[in-house]
């Protein structure tokens, strides 16, 4: 079976409208999407190298929903996907964590509330590669949807490597919003798709 291929893929956006009409319609767009699903895991990225494997691993994710516990889980993984490649891959919990009370706000007045540990990965969830001496393992982030006591869907974070996350924060930034990076290409997709990769895969030296 051939490895799971993966690379970083960028959209190219042609808008004619007026300034002013573009202005209306990019922020309404990038409010609208990030509230539906606007969840980032930033830390670990992609292909990320940690010097030993029994060495704690920040990990950082944003949310719109303060209310629910984003859910951190670990599992085996290679260089080209989860681990083993003809199964599905057995995710195992490494903490659920509640966003921070206090918003984060951009000149918008968008909310994003930050969710973090720093930990140690239980050991089922690395993989030794015998041939390159590299262990190897995927983080995933997740948060049920909703507001207060009621239950929504299951919303899967997205994920970047690091010119994606480059490409995060120079939207971002240019845009003034937390939401400048929706249809920038800024996340880690399949290959020839638009389908965001709901993992992250990074490898320790040791």
């Amino acid at each position: 079976m051939k490895p799971l291929q993966l690379k970083h893929q960028s959209n190219k956006i042609v808008d004619r409208h007026p300034q002013i009409g573009v202005i209306a319609k990019v922020t309404g767009a990038a409010a609208v999407a990030l509230t539906l699903n606007g969840c980032l895991l930033t830390s670990p990225y992609w292909n990320q190298v940690f010097a030993n494997h029994t060495a704690k691993v920040p990990i950082q994710a944003f949310t719109q929903n303060k209310s629910k516990q984003v859910k951190f889980e670990c599992a085996k993984a290679n260089h080209g996907g989860l681990y083993p490649p003809d199964a599905p891959a057995k995710w195992v919990l490494v903490e659920k964590v509640s966003p921070q009370g206090q918003a984060l706000l951009d000149p918008r007045g968008q909310k994003v509330y930050g969710a973090s540990t720093s930990t140690t990965l239980p050991a089922e969830c690395w993989r030794h590669d015998g041939l390159t001496d590299q262990w190897y393992a995927a983080i995933r982030a997740t948060q049920v949807s909703g507001e207060g006591d009621s239950v929504g869907s299951l919303v899967k974070f997205k994920t970047f490597n690091k010119i994606g996350l480059e490409c995060l924060g120079r939207e971002n930034g240019k845009n003034t919003s937390w939401g400048g990076w929706i249809g920038k290409g800024c996340t880690k997709t399949y290959s020839n798709s638009n389908s965001n990769i709901p993992y992250v895969i990074f490898r320790a030296e040791a």
